[in-house]
């Protein structure tokens, strides 16, 4: 079963996003914040990363930065949000993410995403 790591601050979101992750096949784990992402990667290999652009005060970009150069993590990250009117896909891809997916998402899309990443879906 592939393994899923969502990280947002946000506790619906966490929810809706594993909802969607389990009933594509996924074990999911989810991080509401850097520090306990962090911890999580230390600890657990995962198949892909679902990572929120702002975790609270803090930037999930500057995360995914830490993640591909500090931790040498080379896990697809699809990177998420629900800030309109930015073109903020470009953005995202140059920091190291593997896909970008504006808020609020669907399975479909989600599953579409993962698809394209070449991760194996229900």
């Amino acid at each position: 079963m592939p393994k899923c790591l969502v990280i947002d601050d946000v506790e619906v979101t966490r929810f809706t996003a594993s909802q969607f992750l389990e009933e594509l096949g996924f074990s999911v784990s989810s991080a509401n914040d850097p520090q306990d992402a962090v911890s999580t990667l230390k600890k657990d290999n995962f198949d892909v990363i679902l990572l929120d652009w702002h975790i609270g005060k803090e930037s999930g970009i500057d995360l995914l930065k830490q993640i591909r150069s500090e931790m040498s993590i080379r896990t697809p990250v699809i990177v998420f949000s629900g800030v309109k009117g930015k073109d903020m896909a470009p953005v995202a891809i140059n920091a190291g993410a593997s896909a970008f997916l504006e808020k609020p998402t669907t399975k479909e899309k989600l599953k579409s995403a993962l698809k394209n990443l070449s991760i194996q879906v229900a």
